[in-house]
């Protein structure tokens, strides 16, 4: 493939075959948040915290507060409401 022209042809494909595979680990990776989120608010309801955790990190989130992924907001709020 010297000097064929087509020496980055196989990036192309690569993209194109793998695409649906980027989809799915990106749909998995929603998921895993969904469900980490998921286990931070049952730990929060157990202490009756689950409508405040919500609270701050909607509140968060719309004062375009510190940059972090929505699982550390939820992780963040929950450590701040149970202490």
């Amino acid at each position: 493939m010297i000097n064929s022209g087509r020496e980055w042809d196989w990036m192309d494909a690569w993209d194109n075959v793998n695409k649906p595979l980027y989809d799915k680990i990106k749909k998995v990776r929603k998921q895993s948040n969904l469900e980490a989120i998921e286990e931070i608010l049952q730990q929060a309801d157990a202490h009756g915290l689950r409508e405040e955790v919500i609270r701050s990190v909607a509140q968060e989130i719309e004062n375009g507060g510190r940059e972090m992924s929505i699982v550390d907001a939820y992780i963040h709020a929950y450590n701040d409401w149970v202490k």
